[in-house]
């Protein structure tokens, strides 16, 4: 139930669909002027505005920063293409696995880290970066990732061996990392006043993370099956160089620092958590990297163990930092927030569900079905289709569905999807299992991106959108590195066993379960969270808050919505 329902109607709640059945307009000003809420609004007949104009703006104004709705749309679409980035690369290292390891003779776990060492470099530098881009300024850093991340993809092209490659690949974590902060960091300032045109702009945003995994994979596999692997790599080399010139006029200023001085920029640099920085990319680093070394070099292994050990112990180390340091990485306080704490971890648990899950898709088409990477790209097609659907229908209900509700409904797509694909055998159809199950599981990712990017970015003033920005996708990144070492161990340790060389299709049956136990977890944590609904206009917001004595019973009903004066008292 949205946090709004039960008021009387007034023309703020008033849907367009009513004006335009012929509703009387005298009538609805004859209702709307005892509203004393709508007038103090500035919607009333002194500020010169007509009942359809009230009407709407109820969508929302398009931003300032923007000289015209092109510009806006241009802009929202590179914000989506900066955090597809390293899901982007992610989906092509997952079609080129055959031509690479035979191109160049690598093993299957060299094959894991050309989307584990991007992931890892990215999430390791997500938070540093991102308090980088709000001190010094978030549309240079973004350019300059852009523009980076095309010149090092080329070099990609031109591999001679596994560790060209792999160090390659690390590099272009840095880069996506330089891109993901300012672009929510920008998105966030630009859209500051909630409204349903906030709601749309941030659920094609969200639309990156999923569906980058998938258009990494079919644009690649197609260019890969009419040439070859390297020339997918050339192909993103074209593609993010023209988005580096679109960026330069698409991508606005938002910051009021834009016009400062060079030297009170560099005084910024003062403020620069460091000792958090090396704390948490050692750590962050050596954990995952423990991770992922663990199924192929063994999990007793004492360098793996030391990994392990010395990469959680600095993680301790900079929790600890973060509580006395003035202007931290990640300010301890926004921990304190019940949602907030929920939110994460659940987010992370699901997205470790649907990256394993689609990995081993894929790798089932091409190793148990012998597809090529034109057909694997093919029956991945439905994913992407859904994908931009399931973003539109999150854009339209943020502002009236109780988004606790969405949050649940997601999680329960994530885990119906993973069952399907554990009842998958080699003679199944793929209509019957697989097709639904991939609608399914990116509904999941959809739905739970778009409430948790708009929630989190509610946690931290504006001018520290890009680090908010960086908390969250810090946590996708390693939980993505971490959920590839899992399931990559639960394959090996299966395909090893007598049951396993008998059945092909049991190791994926046993990667498809863990993902069933993450989707499971994430949809036990979702129900610990309290939301109302979010992206309503002001005035809404404002009718919200007088409901709330009535709707005080109902935990699930409060309205998120985070003043300046409470992110002061946060802060403070």
């Amino acid at each position: 139930m949205a946090a709004t329902s039960g008021q009387t109607p007034e023309i703020t709640m008033m849907p367009l669909e009513k004006k335009r059945d012929g509703q009387d307009v005298d009538a609805i000003l004859k209702a709307s002027s005892s509203n004393d809420s709508v007038h103090t609004a500035g919607g009333d007949e002194e500020h010169g505005m007509s009942a359809l104009e009230r009407i709407k703006s109820k969508f929302g104004d398009r931003p300032e920063c923007f000289k015209n709705t092109f510009q806006e749309i241009s802009f929202i679409f590179q914000a989506t293409v900066a955090t597809a980035t390293t899901s982007f690369l992610s989906g092509v290292a997952l079609v080129i696995t055959v031509p690479v390891s035979r191109d160049l003779g690598m093993t299957q776990g060299e094959i894991a880290w050309i989307s584990a060492a991007t992931s890892l470099v990215a999430g390791a530098l997500q938070l540093a970066l991102g308090q980088l881009a709000d001190l010094l300024g978030r549309k240079p850093m973004f350019i300059a990732g852009l523009a980076s991340f095309s010149a090092f993809v080329l070099l990609v092209a031109f591999s001679q061996n596994p560790f060209w490659m792999l160090i390659v690949c690390g590099i272009l974590g840095a880069c996506s990392a330089m891109v993901v902060p300012p672009a929510i960091g920008i998105l966030g300032a630009a859209y500051a006043t909630p409204s349903k045109r906030k709601n749309l702009a941030f659920s094609a945003f969200s639309a990156g993370n999923p569906l980058g995994f998938v258009f990494g994979t079919i644009i690649c596999g197609i260019v890969t099956q009419l040439s070859s692997w390297r020339a997918a790599f050339i192909v993103l080399c074209v593609i993010w160089a023209i988005f580096t010139v679109h960026a330069v006029w698409a991508v606005p200023n938002v910051e009021s620092f834009d016009r400062a001085p060079l030297k009170e920029r560099l005084k910024a640099l003062k403020q620069f958590d460091i000792v958090g920085t090396i704390l948490t990319i050692f750590g962050t680093g050596l954990f995952t990297a423990g991770l992922t070394l663990g199924p192929e070099d063994g999990w007793a292994r004492a360098h793996v163990i030391a990994m392990l050990v010395v990469g959680i112990a600095l993680l301790v180390i900079f929790v600890l930092w973060e509580r006395v340091f003035s202007n931290p990485l990640m300010p301890p306080y926004i921990w304190k927030d019940w949602n907030f704490s929920f939110i994460i971890p659940s987010i992370a648990l699901g997205n470790m569900g649907f990256t394993a899950s689609c990995f081993w898709v894929a790798y089932f088409l091409q190793e148990i079905k012998q597809y090529s990477t034109l057909m694997v790209a093919v029956h991945l097609l439905p994913q992407a289709i859904a994908g931009l659907l399931w973003n539109i229908v999150a854009g339209r209900i943020l502002h009236s569905i109780n988004n606790t509700v969405i949050m649940i409904f997601g999680a329960a797509c994530y885990l119906v999807a993973n069952l399907l694909l554990s009842f998958i055998k080699v003679e199944t159809s793929y209509w019957a299992l697989m097709f639904p199950a991939l609608i399914l599981i990116v509904a999941g990712a959809d739905l739970q991106f778009n409430v948790a990017n708009m929630y989190v970015m509610e946690s931290l003033p504006k001018d520290k959108q890009s680090l908010a920005g960086g908390i969250f996708n810090v946590v996708i990144r390693l939980a993505n590195t971490a959920v590839m070492g899992i399931s990559t161990a639960v394959f090996s340790s299966v395909q090893l066993t007598p049951e396993g060389m008998a059945d092909p299709m049991l190791k994926y049956t046993r990667t498809f379960q863990t993902s069933i136990g993450f989707s499971a977890a994430c949809l036990v944590l979702t129900c610990f969270i309290r939301l109302g609904t979010q992206g309503n206009s002001p005035s809404e917001q404002g009718e919200g808050a007088r409901s709330q004595s009535e709707n005080s019973e109902n935990p699930t009903a409060v309205v998120n919505s985070t003043t300046e004066s409470d992110r002061e008292e946060k802060e403070k």
